[in-house]
């Protein structure tokens, strides 16, 4: 027999109509609801993450024109 797998299980309450929403979407690209909601969790982490750094980068560099316009 195969082990268990470690995984946490979370219940969430979903808004009337995301259900069909989320299981098109899975149906879509060939996922599980389960993996669908996964997917998109992860996703949406990396892309909040990804923005958090361009925008800090954005703001060094808007210091640095700040700072080389004050020599002129």
């Amino acid at each position: 027999m195969t082990e268990p797998r470690n995984l946490e299980k979370f219940v969430i309450r979903l808004p009337d109509g995301l259900r069909p929403d989320i299981y098109n979407a899975a149906c879509k690209n060939h996922r599980s609801m389960n993996g669908e909601i996964i997917y998109r969790l992860e996703r949406s982490l990396a892309l909040e993450l990804a923005l958090d750094q361009k925008n800090r980068v954005i703001a060094q560099l808007l210091n640095r024109i700040t700072e080389l316009e004050a020599r002129i």
